[in-house]
């Protein structure tokens, strides 16, 4: 009989580029649980975050965050959000070097 197991997974930290760039590639089933955002600068910046299934590619239809963070600022999304294998997630910030992300969730994995 197969069942799954759940294993919490940090899936990203880091600082996306000025350039819409994938920063995982999901190598189960995952759901995805939180993305934390802080501004380092004085100044607000922008994020845009992408999840792309297996097959899209990135558009108005993949993007799931669109936000402005204000300067010195943290800002949580949090998500109940199952992502099949293979799905991507991409971002890009305006301008670059100002938001650091940390992207967790939960990996399910299928157990024989």
């Amino acid at each position: 009989m197969a069942y799954e197991a759940y294993s919490a997974v940090d899936l990203y930290g880091g600082q996306p580029g000025a350039a819409l760039t994938d920063l995982v590639t999901l190598k189960n089933k995952t759901i995805l649980k939180n993305i934390v955002i802080h501004n380092t600068t004085s100044s607000s910046s922008k994020l845009q975050l992408h999840i792309i299934r297996p097959g899209k590619t990135a558009g108005p239809e993949t993007q799931r965050i669109g936000t402005s963070i204000a300067s010195e600022d943290t800002v949580k999304f949090s998500f109940e959000t199952v992502l099949p294998k293979g799905t991507k997630i991409a971002a890009l910030q305006t301008p670059a070097g100002a938001l650091s992300l940390d992207i967790s969730g939960v990996e399910v994995i299928s157990v024989v």
